[in-house]
């Protein structure tokens, strides 16, 4: 995608970003297909970044929602973040002023209040053309660039995490056992070691326990791997607190080499085990697997 065509899509929000003027864009870029939304989402976190360079920050600046007469706010943080989405959905012309000359951003009162709402149009772009949810920040959010990657065998370079979560409860034994084996694996160097080869940044994990299908997902965007993985959450049923740890245990295991393949990586280390990650013995996995099969029965039963 060329600059002329990013701002072309640009164009079709009429000089400001929100809930009104996003889904002409979204449906726009959709039709593009998905290498479409990926460049365009690229040139915005571009163009993010060079008003990230310029000295905006601090500077108070109006919206058009600030009550008449009042004093304008400095912008700091996620504030600044919204201002910069404002000024890239004015459109070409104002960008290029902002850039000229930084001060004129308060000549003007930015519609920021839902400006963001131009880095939601990606993903919903994405989810539309792929079926797929957007993984990762939304572009614009995350704009440090990759740094050096041998600095990931330092003991105190964070390239791991992991997320689980649920509608329901997760057994508290299996959601500290995750927490501690990524702590583990995360401080390993034969882990780090294993992660250096990637040629990625950092590696963000979700696990979501759910009735529906299981599934993988491993993709890259800019020096990071973002996998979502999708797993049934009657898995819990009938296991100990032992179990329930020794299940956290060879879950993360199963994913990390799900990763491993989907990289093309060596074969990874084996995770480290909790001591109080017991296994259930064959008598208790017998008792959980009929349990199991009585409450389908149940649930089938008309």
């Amino acid at each position: 995608m060329t600059e002329e065509e990013f701002w072309s899509f640009i164009d079709l929000l009429g000089g400001a970003a929100n809930q009104l003027t996003t889904p002409a864009l979204a449906e726009a870029l959709a039709r593009q297909g998905r290498d479409c939304v990926e460049e365009f989402a690229h040139l915005l976190t571009v163009n993010q970044q060079r008003l990230a360079s310029e000295p905006l920050s601090g500077i108070p600046v109006r919206d058009v929602n600030d009550p008449s007469g009042g004093t304008p706010l400095p912008l700091f943080g996620d504030a600044l973040i919204h201002l910069h989405f404002a000024v890239v959905a004015a459109g070409r012309s104002r960008f290029q002023q902002i850039r000229k000359n930084p001060n004129q951003v308060t000549d003007f009162a930015w519609d920021f209040s839902e400006s963001d709402d131009l880095a939601e149009a990606v993903s919903r772009a994405y989810e539309i053309a792929t079926g797929q949810p957007w993984l990762g920040p939304l572009p614009g959010f995350c704009i440090d660039e990759p740094g050096d990657l041998n600095a990931i065998t330092a003991t105190d370079f964070p390239w791991l995490s992991l997320a689980p979560y649920s509608d329901h409860d997760i057994p508290t034994a299996y959601f500290e056992t995750v927490g501690t084996v990524v702590e583990m694996v995360h401080a390993d160097p034969q882990w780090r070691t294993w992660w250096s080869r990637s040629e990625q940044r950092d590696l963000s994990i979700e696990i979501e326990y759910t009735s529906q299908p299981e599934r993988n997902i491993v993709t890259l965007r800019r020096g990071t791997a973002w996998a979502s993985f999708r797993r049934n959450g009657s898995r819990f049923r009938g296991l100990n607190k032992g179990g329930l740890a020794a299940l956290a245990a060879a879950d993360i295991q199963e994913i990390l080499i799900l990763v491993s393949t989907s990289l093309s990586l060596p074969t990874p280390p084996q995770v480290p085990r909790p001591v109080h990650a017991a296994p259930p013995t064959r008598k208790h996995e017998a008792a959980r697997l009929r349990l199991e099969e009585l409450r389908q029965r149940h649930r089938t039963r008309p």
